[in-house]
């Protein structure tokens, strides 16, 4: 069995790493040649093809040794080939020649956040949210928030910036999944399955952990039909993912679920509240 805590969360702060990179439109004082190798680097990125990444940012930056945005991109291209102290003296280096890049601190500080340096990492991630400019906060406030959860255990001060992360961006849907979480866990499973269905748009719409929390939030609920029918969904668009399997069961514990139903009204003990994972 599964227990719905926060085992569950996606990886780390590094959830938003990816989403940091710097976008290869950004070409100012880059070369023509060097720009080709960028844009090539930063795509070989997002389709993590690390190794082509770094081949390609590293051509870049020899073309171009000074500009923070190739550096940024080949500092997280070294991180996810596992070369994190070279990685944060790439990224250190880029900062060093452009301050006021946020993509390059947050990037840092969720660095520092894996390596176990929270200070630092909160101090980074604190000037990121001071610069009002920055268009990727709904990020900054997400990683705060997995910080005051993993570091803190501090849940209300987690809730806080995870709402401000959808107040910044009503399309940041792991927010939505780290509200959803929150909320089942105090046992608001209404308010759990609205922010885990807000979870399943957009960007994580092929995501299938928030699908499957919602069927858990619906037989907390009770609306046992429509739990199954998620869990079909689940069990038919992601078959070849570990969700599918555990849909399965799932849908087998509401048979046993529902056979109990005769029985709540004559002892109340019996009822489950929620599901024990």
């Amino acid at each position: 069995m599964f227990p719905v805590n926060y085992s569950f969360r996606p990886l780390l702060a590094l959830i938003a790493l990816m989403g940091l990179v710097a976008c290869a439109s950004k070409t100012e004082g880059i070369t023509k040649k060097a720009g080709l190798y960028f844009a090539a680097g930063t795509q070989s990125l997002v389709e993590r093809q690390y190794t082509e990444a770094l081949q390609n940012l590293t051509k870049a930056n020899e073309l171009a040794p000074n500009n923070p945005e190739i550096l940024n991109n080949l500092g997280m291209a070294y991180f996810f080939k596992g070369e994190t102290n070279l990685a944060v003296k790439t990224l250190r280096r880029a900062m060093k020649l452009d301050e006021d890049n946020s993509d390059t601190k947050n990037n840092l500080a969720s660095i520092y956040y894996k390596q176990g340096d929270v200070t630092t990492a909160e101090k980074l991630y604190k000037e990121v949210l001071r610069n009002l400019t920055y268009d990727k906060q709904a990020r900054t406030l997400y990683n705060m928030g997995i910080l005051e959860i993993e570091a803190r255990k501090n849940l209300s001060r987690a809730e806080d910036y995870f709402k401000k992360s959808v107040k910044e961006d009503d399309n940041y849907c792991p927010s939505y999944m780290q509200l959803g979480l929150i909320y089942y866990q105090r046992r608001l499973f209404a308010r759990a399955l609205k922010n885990f269905k807000d979870a399943s748009l957009g960007a994580c719409y092929e995501s299938p952990a928030a699908h499957y929390h919602q069927a858990l939030a619906l037989i907390a609920l009770k609306r046992f039909t429509d739990a199954r029918m998620k869990l079909d969904e689940i069990d038919t668009r992601f078959k070849n993912t570990t969700y599918a399997s555990m849909a399965r069961r799932k849908s087998i514990e509401i048979n046993e679920l529902e056979n109990q139903k005769p029985l709540e009204s004559h002892a109340s003990k019996n009822v489950l509240e929620s599901p024990e994972f």
